[in-house]
């Protein structure tokens, strides 16, 4: 009797147990089914934000240069620090060689697998160019009060258009560009100076051909660029096409990348040069000076725009 109690009792307990394990068991199949499908969801869900197009456009090399351009000018610390730093953030300097190197497609970086840098790119720079006040000032400088007319649109575009086309076809130093920059908003080239503001020198005259004197015209301009001269005959006519006087510039006329140039010389009253060379030239007269007459002419020289000019 008393072993039919105790064979119950601990059937009965095993049952309990039984159940209470039945249970558990069910409830850890079902917290597994639910993890595994929120794993599958989360999986789902890193899949489509990795194949997402603007996480795509984030890892590409370019837009990850441009990231770091910006980062470059980031003065804050990127992790918190008990103290904080005192290291000045260093402004680099931009050079012109390595304009010369740019590139399209612009060259990218090169990052590793956790898209750390390795070589910084093109748009690296260009984007920490942007960063600087003066670029940003010059850009904010651009915007204007009111939206331009379609027609202003236009002027603009041309202008930027023709300005670019016009500065990529010279062969112009920095001095030179500053010079010409100077003389369009003074009117002068400030510290830049024109060697053909000098006083050219006039030859011997030449006797031969009855020439007596030339000289400047007292008070009057004389440069490389014009002169006023006087020229006397002598005993006899100075006959048309004969040499009167060799003229020798002050400064060898040269181009804008510095080669020897020959000028375009004009003469007023049949005046006209010959032998004309980079630096000097003959004058000759096409209408005869009679004996003992004086005759005054003027003279200009051309050298084009991009004649050269140094500081």
């Amino acid at each position: 009797m008393e072993n039919n109690k105790i064979t119950g009792a601990m059937a009965g307990f095993l049952a309990a147990g039984l159940a209470s394990i039945n249970r558990y068991d069910t409830e850890t199949q079902r917290r597994i089914r639910n993890a595994k499908e929120d794993s599958r969801d989360a999986l789902d869900q890193i899949a489509d934000y990795k194949s997402n197009g603007e996480q795509i456009r984030g890892r590409l090399a370019a837009v990850m240069d441009a990231q770091v351009g910006l980062a470059l000018a980031n003065p804050a610390q990127v992790t918190p620090e008990i103290l904080p730093t005192s290291t000045k953030l260093t402004r680099p300097a931009f050079d012109e060689e390595s304009v010369q190197d740019l590139s399209w497609p612009p060259r990218a970086g090169v990052y590793d697998a956790k898209a750390r840098v390795s070589e910084v790119g093109e748009l690296s720079r260009t984007f920490l160019a942007l960063t600087f006040q003066e670029v940003r000032a010059f850009l904010e400088g651009l915007a204007q009060p009111k939206s331009p007319t379609q027609a202003g649109l236009l002027q603009i575009s041309r202008a930027a258009n023709q300005l670019i086309a016009v500065a990529a076809s010279l062969n112009l130093s920095a001095s030179q560009y500053a010079a010409a920059w100077q003389r369009l908003f003074t009117g002068s080239a400030g510290t830049t100076s024109d060697p053909h503001s000098g006083v050219p020198v006039i030859g011997i005259p030449n006797a031969a051909n009855n020439v007596v004197a030339v000289s400047f015209v007292p008070s009057s301009v004389k440069s490389d660029r014009a002169m006023r001269l006087r020229i006397t005959a002598g005993g006899g006519n100075i006959v048309t096409g004969s040499d009167v006087v060799t003229i020798s510039f002050a400064s060898e006329w040269k181009d804008a990348s510095g080669v020897p140039m020959t000028p375009a010389i004009f003469g007023s009253q049949g005046l006209f040069a010959a032998a004309t060379t980079s630096t000097g030239f003959t004058l000759q007269v096409s209408q005869a000076i009679g004996v003992n007459t004086t005759q005054e002419y003027s003279v200009f020289v051309y050298g084009g725009s991009n004649a050269s000019f140094t500081t």
